[in-house]
């Protein structure tokens, strides 16, 4: 069977929800919750005297024959063959990034179709279990559950009978909180015998026996029809001081609600994303062979790695979990490589990733002239984590923040500027400048509403004062690709500040500011003739002075997109080239010092050549290693490309770069 992908997502609902199987077949392994941990669900088909497994791996039951997968932007898609029937399996994760309350509405569907070749027999059924690992991180905790008889269908759930809302805000982890159903036409709060038994006969019975693990079951005896999965973590986002609930459960929504809108809109939901994944195809046909598959591989990633939610003035914020990376909350450079996928389909969420750093950065406890990082630890904006200092004195008593281990956050955001919190050293100024320059005015061009820009219009005046001042030989300072090391005189990040300043005069423009508007231009140009100076003929090298160096250039995009061009399409077309000189098997290396990339900035650095075979030529390596790479986990970032396999970072929100290519090819960041 052909491989498409290195894991495949199966329910997808936020960064404390993400289900996965990591092999082709689905009952070849245990599915597996984003970090690796088993989460395991198993599918059974009940068939003359026979239960069969199509998913997961069960004692007791005979593995389905697979025959075909397939992906979607929203689904992935599984054919079975038994003896007289084949089975059709949609796992659907409707992440609309268009529709919001389809979005933030945690509940995944398990569609399925039966297709016998006679009559039904008289005990057919289809089944899905969910173990009770599900309810808790780590360690075996004590679970404790129900069902609720419904219009017309079931639901039972299951939970951590100690719930610890919001109580861990460990990077790799799924919690130890909330509640989660599985709806079926019958719906069971049971023990394994009682999962044993449908095994054995196909009869579903309530047996509770607390020695056993407990499971959730669902059996529907139709030949066609639905399951739903969904996730009420009961309270999402701590946002400094405000306990916040999903974007769905606004105005007093429960998760029932939101069980009915799913199964009420069922039709109407799977209309929408057939209807969003056509348009999608069509437009990845357009850039080339094999980019459909990234973008399908990225939609759900990026969007699951974020949280929805509205603060109590109404404000709309998305916020990204820094999965595998350290865990921050709402970092704004996980944003910024993500935002092609949103300028493309939804604006407003972009500004919804950029109001969190805008508050935090107004608080005294942040006392720098430039921008922050992130807003805390996910699920906890409680003021940046990043960076901060470990003094043994009596206001910082050591350290602030204590890594790889559960944990909540210090509350950070209420600590006076005397504090003195942060270590100027571990921030990365001029990087997080440029991006929330660039982000809100990309915003802006995409037709976000202009409030939050103006509400915060002397943050980004005091941002691009930096870049003017620290931008084009930037200090030794930390990067987003500071792997390596980071390094004085950085070409890229010079690049980051140019492009901030463009930005900052695109934002003068939409805000209706046409005399610094035009200021702001002629400065840009300026500093374009500066940096054209400073970084010579040729190839643009790693650092100034670095000759017979290089490294991906991606932020030199939004200078093209923008429509200033100061740079210039011809430097654009000699750095894409070179960077097809150095490709290796699955992609070009990030810069001269390793043999490491990034997918994301492959992906940006795709879209800055006008020549759609060199723009294959960059992304193709990608494709093939997600088919090839041996790391079976969702979507990796950072890996090497030589060998394909993963360095870190899996399962993050940034992949939504893969869209810079249509993001480029829809025009709408032209003034």
């Amino acid at each position: 069977m052909e491989r498409i992908l290195p894991a495949y997502p199966l329910w997808v609902i936020d960064p404390l929800f993400s289900v996965w199987a990591k092999t082709e077949v689905l009952n070849g392994d245990d599915t597996v919750f984003w970090t690796g941990q088993s989460k395991r669900a198993c599918g059974f088909v009940r068939w003359n005297g026979k239960t069969y497994c199509f998913m997961g791996r069960y004692g007791g039951a005979l593995p389905l024959e697979q025959t075909d997968v397939r992906v979607s932007a929203f689904s992935t898609d599984y054919t079975f063959r038994g003896e007289g029937f084949t089975l059709g399996v949609r796992f659907v994760s409707p992440l609309l990034p268009d529709d919001l309350k389809t979005l933030a509405c945690p509940v995944c569907y398990t569609d399925y179709e039966v297709r016998a070749e006679g009559e039904l027999p008289a005990d057919f059924s289809v089944a899905l279990m969910l173990d009770e690992e599900f309810c808790y991180n780590g360690e075996r905790a004590a679970v404790a559950g129900g069902v609720l008889p419904l219009k017309g269908y079931e639901a039972a759930y299951f939970t951590r009978a100690r719930n610890l809302v919001l109580s861990d805000t460990s990077d790799f982890c799924s919690p130890d909180w909330g509640d989660i159903y599985l709806a079926a036409e019958e719906s069971w709060f049971v023990s394994e015998s009682a999962v044993n038994g449908y095994l054995r006969d196909g009869k579903a019975a309530y047996v509770r026996k607390n020695c056993e693990r407990q499971c959730l079951l669902g059996v529907n005896r139709a030949a066609k029809g639905t399951f739903m999965t969904a996730f009420d973590d009961k309270v999402s986002i701590f946002y400094f001081g405000e306990w916040l609930k999903g974007y769905f459960f606004r105005n007093g929504k429960t998760i029932i609600d939101a069980l009915g809108y799913a199964r009420k809109e069922h039709g109407s939901i799977l209309a929408k994303c057939g209807a969003f994944d056509e348009a999608l195809r069509k437009d990845c046909d357009a850039v080339g062979e094999g980019y459909y598959t990234l973008a399908c591989a990225a939609l759900r990633q990026s969007v699951g790695a974020h949280k929805l939610v509205e603060t109590r003035k109404g404000e709309l914020l998305f916020l990204s979990k820094e999965n595998d990376s350290n865990g921050c909350i709402g970092t704004a450079d996980v944003s910024y490589p993500s935002i092609p996928l949103y300028l493309l389909y939804n604006p407003e969420l972009v500004n919804g990733m950029l109001r969190g750093i805008f508050d935090f950065a107004k608080m005294p406890v942040w006392t720098f002239g430039f921008a922050p990082h992130d807003v805390g630890t996910y699920p906890w904006c409680a003021g940046q984590v990043y960076g901060t200092a470990e003094r043994e004195d009596k206001y910082c008593c050591g350290r602030f923040t204590e890594w790889n281990a559960p944990r909540t956050n210090q509350m950070l955001y209420l600590r006076p500027a005397a504090s003195d919190v942060y270590n100027k050293d571990l921030q990365m100024p001029v990087e997080e400048c440029g991006n929330m320059l660039i982000m809100t005015a990309a915003a802006l061009r995409a037709g976000a509403d202009k409030k939050l820009a103006k509400q915060n219009f002397s943050l980004l005046k005091k941002w691009v004062k930096y870049l003017e001042k620290f931008g084009l030989r930037p200090e030794n300072q930390l990067c987003t690709d500071d792997f390596a090391g980071h390094l004085a005189g950085n070409v890229n990040l010079s690049l980051k500040a140019l492009v901030g300043i463009e930005s900052f005069a695109v934002i003068c423009g939409a805000l209706g500011k046409e005399g610094l508007a035009a200021e702001y231009e002629d400065r840009a140009q300026k500093f374009a003739a500066a940096f054209r100076k400073a970084a010579g003929e040729g190839v643009m090298p790693l650092a100034y002075g670095q000759e017979g160096t290089y490294s991906i250039k991606y932020n030199l995009l939004f200078d093209k997109l923008f429509g200033f061009d100061l740079v210039g399409q011809n430097v654009r077309e000699r750095e894409t080239a070179y960077y097809i000189e150095r490709n290796a098997r699955c992609g070009v290396p990030l810069d001269t010092r390793e043999t490491y990339t990034k997918a994301d900035w492959i992906l940006w650095a795709a879209a800055l050549t006008d020549d759609a075979e060199k723009a294959r030529a960059l992304y193709s390596p990608v494709v093939r290693y997600l088919r090839e790479t041996p790391s079976r986990v969702p979507f990796g970032d950072w890996y090497y490309a030589d060998r394909g396999d993963i360095v870190h970072f899996i399962n993050r929100s940034v992949v939504g770069g893969v869209f810079a290519p249509l993001l480029k090819a829809s025009g709408r960041m032209r003034a």
